[in-house]
């Protein structure tokens, strides 16, 4: 059975939605053999061009030729990781978007592989712990929302 590895990061707030590093996670863990989906390939050649062509990764629903919202590509987005994923490979600061939690908690939630892509290990990527996991997307979870009451 092939295994495909989700690839989770952050994007929002980042210039070109972070397009370039999840391009070059995935032409590296590729060309070591994994089998990848990534987000910033999923997307219409519209919205990726939007995308790239952001200085600063701000949310682009106002100009988006087809409307779609930060909700639409996270549901896209976790349906993916709990359907047709088999692991969860998180590019570095993933638990400082939201996205990316949901979708390693979704990951968590479904006993799916967790890595964490490392450019400088030998195969790429490191094991991460699932209690370690949780702990990092609930202590995100808890100080992001403690703000707000």
């Amino acid at each position: 059975m092939t295994k495909f590895y989700y690839i989770a990061g952050p994007m929002s707030g980042i210039p070109q939605f972070n397009i370039p590093a999840f391009d070059e996670a995935s032409k590296n863990l590729r060309a070591a053999g994994y089998k990848i989906i990534s987000p910033a390939e999923l997307d219409d050649p519209s919205t990726r061009e939007m995308a790239y062509n952001s200085p600063d990764g701000a949310t682009l629903n106002d100009q988006h030729p087809n409307g779609e919202s930060w909700g639409d590509f996270l549901a896209r987005d976790v349906k993916i990781v709990a359907d047709k994923a088999n692991g969860i490979i998180v590019l570095p600061d993933w638990e400082k978007s939201r996205g990316a939690r949901l979708e390693m908690m979704v990951a968590l939630l479904c006993g799916h592989e967790l890595l964490h892509y490392n450019p400088d290990a030998p195969n790429l990527t490191r094991e991460i712990d699932p209690s370690q996991a949780a702990h990092m997307v609930i202590r995100e979870f808890m100080e992001n929302t403690a703000l707000l009451f």
